[in-house]
């Protein structure tokens, strides 16, 4: 299955965050003390984007064959601005950890991580895009 559309991607994005949402409100708190809750969700979110990734085609993409590892795009440009926007959060973050008193640290230590290594593989993906003529 290959989501091509605009609507059918941002369907996806808003279905996915909002059933993590859900189940780390209804079910995943309720059954986890708040360190384990949050390394869940991290996880939960990093799969939701790999999937995306996975799934996503953009147009005079390849859309029978698995596009490669490293490929998180259709467009370089499409990673850049999704990598900027991540590398702004990470730091935002990483502000936040580190006026966070240390007993508090760990849930924007691992927000910074998280969105420090999704930023990385976006701005990759984009930079090795750019040095292929098509996007195929």
């Amino acid at each position: 299955m290959r989501i091509t559309s605009v609507a059918g991607k941002i369907s996806y994005i808003v279905g996915a965050f909002a059933l993590i949402l859900v189940l780390n409100v209804f079910l995943i708190a309720r059954l986890v003390n708040p360190t384990f809750d949050v390394l869940i969700v991290a996880v939960l979110n990093v799969a939701y984007v790999i999937v995306g990734v996975r799934t996503f085609r953009g147009a005079g993409e390849n859309k029978t064959d698995p596009r490669p590892w490293w490929r998180a795009t259709a467009r370089p440009a499409a990673g850049f601005w999704i990598g900027a926007l991540l590398v702004v959060l990470a730091f935002i973050s990483g502000v936040g950890a580190f006026a966070s008193d240390p007993e508090d640290a760990f849930i924007p230590a691992l927000a910074c991580l998280t969105y420090a290594v999704l930023a990385a593989f976006y701005l990759n993906s984009s930079v090795r895009l750019q040095g292929m003529d098509t996007a195929s």
